[in-house]
């Protein structure tokens, strides 16, 4: 099993944005040094409690330059809000710097006020995804790109510089609802499971449809980079030291997400199952996230659950959320990474 980071990079009022991406690009280039595989930032926007992360190939490009092996996931870049040549580009670009180092992560976004802040309608997010995708697959495989589709017609394009991944970087998609399970089984991509927007007991539900719908499609089934499990999790030597440290952490991550519910526009309009997980996260406790959504254990705690999450699901990648809410230290976050590395990653890679 392979192990990576992921970061969304919340920031309060008490925090500065220049400390948080500078911690953030330290800790990428030490998860190299400890073994780790690779690190995926999310794109998100316009609530810097949720996230001061808008442009996540930015941060992948400083990381680029300090590390050697790392590899550069993107999980997610938001495909509707983007015009796809310009994703095309700035992914290839990524990709020769990094000399072939980026896995390209997409998903369609839920949240409301991403789609009216760049004026594109939220109901046609999914059909936007899927052509935008057919575009950049085009755009790194063609000559000359040409392509007439329900929101774009381009003709004659030399999108250059072509990625140093043949044919393409890897494509991975994100699946939050149950059709998208379905889906991206029928069509064969590789996809992303979070378990702080489908937790544990539900994605118990929704990977079996994923594999069935590969099986029935024809596709290889049960491959190890079928499945990525983003969860959010954090390592330490005690109980009470654990809860001590990242405990402000999880209640801010969960007050935020339950003022995401709490907009009028989200309540009136949005995708379903995101409503429904921020619900849910109403009701949460650091206690509860802990058992249904993360784990927050002693290294031998983590080593049992995540052995039993790897023999239930056969996710061949575990992307580590270790600072969900972004207020545990970066010293704190280091130490988990440190202990996460040498007892936990040896027993299950």
């Amino acid at each position: 099993m392979k192990f990576g980071l992921h970061y969304q990079l919340p920031c309060s009022d008490a925090q500065s944005a220049v400390q948080r991406y500078r911690d953030t690009i330290d800790q990428a280039v030490y998860a190299e040094a400890l073994g780790f595989e690779s690190v995926w930032p999310v794109e998100q926007h316009f609530n810097p409690n949720l996230s001061i992360l808008p442009s996540p190939l930015l941060l992948l490009a400083a990381i680029a330059e300090r590390t050697r092996a790392l590899r550069l996931g993107i999980a997610i870049v938001l495909l509707p809000l983007s015009h796809p040549v310009r994703v095309a580009e700035e992914v290839a670009t990524l990709d020769v710097i990094s000399n072939g180092r980026i896995e390209f992560g997409v998903g369609r976004g839920a949240i409301p006020n991403h789609f009216s802040g760049f004026g594109v309608s939220q109901a046609e997010s999914r059909d936007r995804m899927f052509e935008e995708l057919e575009i950049i697959r085009l755009a790194w495989t063609s000559e000359r790109l040409n392509f007439a589709g329900r929101f774009f017609k381009l003709e004659n394009l030399a999108v250059v510089p072509r990625p140093v991944q043949k044919p393409h970087p890897p494509i991975r998609i994100a699946a939050n609802s149950m059709d998208t399970f379905e889906l991206m089984g029928r069509m064969g991509y590789p996809i992303f499971a979070a378990s702080q927007v489908n937790p544990i007991p539900r994605l118990r539900e929704f990977l079996p449809l994923y594999r069935n719908a590969r099986a029935a499609a024809g596709h290889p089934g049960d491959a190890p980079e079928d499945v990525t499990l983003l969860l959010p999790l954090y390592v330490g030597e005690s109980p009470a030291q654990i809860r001590e440290e990242l405990e402000p952490s999880v209640q801010h991550f969960l007050r935020t997400a339950a003022s995401l519910f709490d907009v009028g526009e989200l309540r009136e309009g949005g995708a379903v199952h995101f409503k429904k997980a921020l619900e849910r996260a109403r009701g949460l406790t650091y206690d509860k996230m802990g058992e249904v959504m993360g784990i927050f254990d002693t290294p031998e705690g983590c080593v049992e659950r995540l052995a039993q999450l790897q023999q239930e699901f056969k996710m061949g990648r575990v992307i580590c959320w270790f600072n969900p809410g972004g207020q545990v230290s970066n010293a704190n976050v280091m130490r988990s990474m440190e202990l996460f590395a040498s007892k936990v990653m040896p027993r299950l890679g």
